[in-house]
C-alpha cells in the first residue's frame, strides 16, 4: 500500500507544481503544499459543502442541481489535470466563485475536490448559480472572511505554511475494511490576506489496495 499512496501524493505534486505562477492570488496559483501529512483525516462536515460531498457526488450530478456547466481541464497539458466545472453567484457584484473537480483518482467523474475562491479563476467561464454567493460555507463552517485563527480551531495547526497561505494535510490507511485496504488522502490549503481566508481548496482521495 505504501508505494501506491506516495505515488499518489506524487501526482498530486505534480498537478500543483505545474499549476504555480509564482504570484499566489488564489488556491489555484499555490505550489506544492502536500506535505508532512500527519494522522487522521478531514470529516464529513469538511468535505461537505452545498449538500455536496466529496466523493459521493459526480460532476454530471453536480450539473443536474446547481445548473448546466462546461466541463474544462485544469492544470492544461498535466498528467494529473482535473476535469473541473465552476459556478458564480448571480449577484454580478459579488466575485465569489465555486469549483468542483475530479482527478484521475475519481475517474474523472466522481467529485475528489472543491474550491471557492473570491474571485474569478483567469480564463474560465462559470455558469450562474443561485446557490452560490460569498457567505456559502462547508458544514464544518469554513469559508471565506474566516481568521486564521478561526480556521486552526477547525483543522488544528497546519501542516504547511508560508507568505499567503496555510495547508494541512492528513493521512490515514486501515487495514480492517470490508473492501480491502484502505488508503486516505485529505486536506484543505488556503490563502490569507490579512489574517483572513481569501481562497480556499479542499481535497478528499481513497484508493483500496
Amino acid at each position: 500500500m505504501r508505494p501506491l499512496f506516495l505515488a499518489i501524493i506524487a501526482i498530486i505534486t505534480i498537478g500543483m507544481s505545474l499549476a504555480w505562477a509564482g504570484t499566489i492570488e488564489s488556491v489555484r496559483d499555490l505550489p506544492d503544499i502536500v506535505k508532512n501529512p500527519r494522522a487522521g483525516r478531514l470529516s464529513l462536515s469538511d468535505i461537505t459543502i452545498l449538500d455536496i460531498r466529496i466523493g459521493r457526488e459526480t460532476l454530471d450530478n453536480i450539473s443536474s442541481r446547481l445548473g448546466v456547466a462546461k466541463v474544462f481541464r485544469e492544470p492544461d497539458n498535466s498528467v494529473s489535470a482535473n476535469d473541473e466545472i465552476c459556478y458564480s453567484p448571480i449577484k454580478s457584484t459579488d466575485t465569489t466563485r465555486l469549483i468542483f473537480g475530479s482527478g484521475p483518482m475519481g475517474g474523472w467523474s466522481h467529485v475528489t475536490q472543491f474550491q471557492v475562491l473570491s474571485k474569478a479563476p483567469q480564463k474560465r467561464s462559470c455558469t450562474v448559480s443561485s446557490h452560490v454567493s460569498r457567505t456559502i460555507e462547508t458544514q464544518s463552517n469554513i469559508h471565506l472572511d474566516m481568521t486564521r485563527k478561526e480556521l486552526d480551531a477547525i483543522l488544528g495547526p497546519p501542516t504547511e505554511q508560508g507568505k499567503g497561505f496555510v495547508s494541512y494535510t492528513f493521512e490515514q490507511e486501515s487495514h480492517d475494511t470490508k473492501q480491502g485496504d484502505l488508503a486516505v488522502l485529505s486536506g484543505v490549503s488556503a490563502t490569507i490576506v490579512n489574517d483572513h481566508v481569501t481562497s480556499f481548496q479542499v481535497f478528499m482521495i481513497e484508493t483500496l489496495d
